[in-house]
């Protein structure tokens, strides 16, 4: 069993790692042994994010510091789940693979590249092995039409449309989010997502445009263009839609088929055909991106679907697009 100590108990770590971790905990997996945040208050207050709040019910037990460093000197730990704001990650991370710590960082991986690529660097030379949480690769929304498009079941994709809107998130310690300094606004926190999943459906973009609008911290509403041979992909980034609910879809089309998803799930719609839904897996998309990095950890296999490299990949793209919007929107080309 897994020994696992978290740093961070705020909004992602209530809302979507603690449940994780209960049902992880029932299977005889993982034991979530300690949890640390500089804000005792945190762990009796409930937090709430965009895809919903904290479990009203949850009895795990674990002892809670306010100090990482203390905590971990107490605790036996085999993996820390760092789920700090953005502008923490690079530093943490760091120290804790220096420590020969297994990591499990939340997304974004860090604030830029070569933030990105020194913890990559970290992780080549530890005993312990990084993951970062970009969770929808282990989504099934997400990994079915991973799936399709891999064996051509509706043939190959033409056209690609994201979108993944809300208000702001005005909820974080220190409304660090609204800083643009220590989140780069909606660009890397939340478009990174959209952003990730084209790159793990179709690859490496030749060249990328993008455009930004600033109401809150900067780079609130994007607009990104990823163009690659034979398909263009246009991914909608915005948390300045004060007032509504969060919202995430997907349009794809293929030669064969356009593939669907919203808050209803998947639907496929076959030319020529009627249209249907899957079945997909009702795993958590948190729980499964867990246990895929908890099972890595027990098996020593290699992590090839979600590898730290990758993760810095995405985090270059970002940078790239916003190169493009600082230039107004030019095309910038995409160095692999």
């Amino acid at each position: 069993m897994i020994k696992v100590a978290l740093i961070g108990f705020g909004c992602i770590a209530q809302s979507a790692h603690l449940p994780a971790y209960r049902v992880l905990q029932e299977k005889g997996k993982v034991q979530l042994v300690a949890a640390c945040d500089i804000d005792r208050e945190r762990f009796s207050n409930k937090m709430e994010i965009n895809i919903g709040s904290a479990e009203d019910d949850n009895p795990m037990e674990f002892n809670k510091y306010t100090d990482w460093k203390e905590m971990l000197a107490e605790e036996e730990a085999d993996m820390v789940d760092v789920c700090l704001p953005t502008f923490l990650h690079a530093k943490t991370t760091i120290e804790l693979l220096k420590r020969g710590y297994n990591v499990l960082c939340e997304k974004p991986m860090a604030l830029n590249y070569e933030q990105s690529t020194a913890m990559v660097e970290a992780a080549n030379q530890s005993e312990g092995k990084l993951m970062i949480a970009q969770c929808l690769r282990f989504a099934s929304a997400y990994t079915f039409i991973k799936d399709a498009i891999e064996a051509q079941t509706y043939g190959k994709p033409v056209s690609a449309v994201f979108r993944r809107m809300g208000g702001p998130p005005v909820r974080g310690w220190d409304n660090w989010f609204m800083d643009h300094s220590r989140s780069k606004g909606c660009l890397l926190d939340m478009h990174i997502h959209d952003i990730d999943m084209a790159r793990f459906l179709f690859g490496e973009p030749n060249a990328v445009t993008c455009t930004t609008k600033d109401l809150y911290s900067g780079d609130d509403i994007v607009f990104s263009r990823l163009m690659y041979d034979g398909i263009d992909v246009l991914a909608i980034g915005d948390w300045a839609q004060e007032g509504t609910g969060f919202t995430a879809d997907y349009i794809i089309a293929l030669k064969k088929a356009t593939v669907k998803m919203d808050s209803d799930g998947v639907t496929v719609y076959p030319r020529g055909g009627g249209a249907y839904m899957p079945e997909l897996s009702s795993q958590s998309f948190y729980e499964a991106e867990i246990e895929f990095f908890i099972d890595t950890i027990s098996s020593g296999a290699v992590n090839e679907v979600n590898s730290p490299s990758s993760a810095a990949t995405t985090v270059k793209l970002i940078d790239t697009l916003r190169e493009s919007a600082r230039s107004g929107g030019s095309i910038v080309s995409f160095e692999k």
